[in-house]
């Protein structure tokens, strides 16, 4: 791991690079797919399926792209001379990409129960579309700490404690929703299993990003 101070330099004298650049578009496209997923469960709860369809095959093409540019910043950061700051740096790129591989297992849980018809209380939906709403919030503030790592370091750890904040919010919610499924008498047992590994994955997701902040908060010291 990088000296403290060191990966902002780093990164600072990299800024214009083609692997820098492609990376940050990379964690865009990162962010992107849990706005997409947004989108999906708001579509089902104003019933309109096929956008909601639509919004998953959408978000499907988003993790490719995704996959497709880490692919292309590993390539050029092996460009780089070996240091423990294109370490640290390629630890935040694939942070971001393991927490778009738990988005897209979350919208093939959405896409079973779409294509199977299944009924689900339109409440659960909700309180789903919340948990949603923070892990948005989560993963645009690990963004910017990100971002913030060639500014100041007051910034970076702001967003990283905001980071925190919401985890711990998503882990009530979690607990929350999964207390409702397990009390719930009119959910057929293959709907609550894949509501179940839906509330899963999008744990791991926030889980991942909390995971990255902290390593962050390490880096910084």
């Amino acid at each position: 791991m990088a000296e403290k101070g060191l990966l902002k330099e780093w990164l600072t004298r990299r800024r214009r690079n083609r692997s820098i650049e492609l990376a940050y578009k990379q964690m865009k496209s990162s962010v992107e797919t849990v706005v997409e997923l947004r989108r999906c469960l708001t579509a089902i709860i104003d019933g309109d399926f096929t956008e909601a369809e639509k919004s998953i095959g959408r978000l499907f093409l988003m993790e490719m792209d995704v996959d497709e540019l880490r692919r292309k910043v590993l390539i050029e950061l092996a460009k780089e001379e070996p240091s423990k700051f294109r370490e640290d740096f390629t630890h935040l790129v694939q942070g971001l990409d393991v927490m778009a591989d738990h988005v897209k297992d979350s919208a093939r849980s959405l896409l079973v129960l779409l294509r199977k018809k299944k009924i689900v209380p339109r409440e659960v939906w909700v309180s789903y579309l919340n948990l949603v709403d923070n892990i948005v919030l989560c993963t645009r503030a690990l963004l910017r700490a990100i971002e913030e790592l060639t500014d100041k370091s007051e910034e970076v750890m702001r967003y990283v404690i905001e980071v925190d904040r919401l985890e711990n919010i998503i882990d009530e919610q979690y607990i929350s929703i999964m207390e409702t499924l397990v009390g719930s008498e009119e959910l057929k047992p293959g709907v609550l299993m894949t509501l179940k590994s839906l509330l899963e994955f999008l744990e791991n997701a926030a889980d991942t990003c909390a995971g990255t902040a902290e390593y962050i908060r390490v880096l910084l010291g």
